[in-house]
């Protein structure tokens, strides 16, 4: 399996991927069609591309409630992606902050 973070970087690139998200931030769960009846302008398959490339990076979680699927947001990524680049940017934090 590839390394969830690469995975999370590649997934919160796309900026759909990033409204998808707050969308999901937003709500309790989401209906893919819900979900694709904010993005007009892309097509039905496109946002569900965009949904699996969520799931694989853990972003979003999947449930099957009869013919829907429902979507919502899946467990924390955020503190690793935020404690990866406070590692690369230490040195800039730190003279930021005057400890420098």
């Amino acid at each position: 399996m590839a390394d969830t973070k690469s995975q999370v970087f590649a997934a919160i690139t796309d900026p759909t991927r990033r409204e998808i998200l707050k969308l999901l931030g937003e709500s309790d769960g989401v209906t893919a069609g819900e979900i694709a009846r904010h993005f007009p302008t892309i097509t039905r398959a496109a946002v569900s591309a965009h949904l699996r490339v969520l799931r694989t990076a853990d972003l979003v979680e999947e449930e099957r409630r009869g013919q829907f699927r429902h979507y919502r947001l899946g467990p924390n990524r955020a503190d690793e992606v935020l404690q990866f680049l406070i590692s690369v940017y230490a040195h800039d934090l730190d003279e930021f902050l005057g400890k420098g």
